[in-house]
């Protein structure tokens, strides 16, 4: 029996639903528990899959949470890429604000766990791989994780605090201060 390209597109699609309802029972759960006390039968009963779909697809419930990550970032480098100024550019720090303002009940879930350096780990890799490799001596190698580390913090505050300036106020602020 021939597999088809069309029934292989519908098994990565139907494979793609089945980690997006593990990622959202997840992010479900960690509302309710610490993350820690969660467990695999919990995460399966609220997405509504099968046990197996779960192994299939993840090792850990950290895996569960760097793979929604790392899906998060990438599309965001798409969007990013569409931008005419660099990554510490007004246009990409406003970018930074509105996309990730999107996925803030799960960037507030993972923070809130405890678990920050799974985002901050994949944002300062996503910074690595967009500005390119840098002479081991360069100055500018640090400039990454300083400013990496400044964006995101200052992001989760703002998350935290209720968003109350606009995007745009945000990086014009952040701007300012890495300037």
């Amino acid at each position: 029996m021939e597999i088809t390209m069309k029934e292989t597109d519908k098994r990565l699609e139907a494979n793609r639903l089945v980690k997006l309802r593990i990622a959202r029972a997840l992010t479900k759960l960690m509302e309710k528990k610490n993350f820690s006390d969660i467990t695999v039968t919990e995460i399966v009963q609220t997405a509504g899959v099968a046990r197996a779909s779960y192994y299939r697809n993840f090792t850990s419930k950290e895996e569960v949470l760097i793979k929604v990550t790392d899906e998060i970032w990438q599309n965001y480098r798409e969007k990013a890429a569409k931008l005419s100024d660099d990554f510490f550019g007004y246009d990409s720090i406003l970018l930074v604000f509105r996309y990730f303002k999107t996925y803030k009940h799960f960037i507030l879930c993972v923070y809130k766990a405890g678990l920050a350096y799974i985002y901050l780990d994949i944002f300062d890799r996503q910074l690595e791989e967009q500005i390119g490799d840098m002479p081991y001596n360069d100055v500018g190698r640090y400039k990454i994780y300083f400013y990496s580390g400044a964006l995101y913090n200052v992001f989760l505050k703002w998350l935290e605090g209720g968003m109350q300036e606009t995007p745009a106020a945000m990086a014009q602020m952040v701007r300012s201060l890495i300037l």
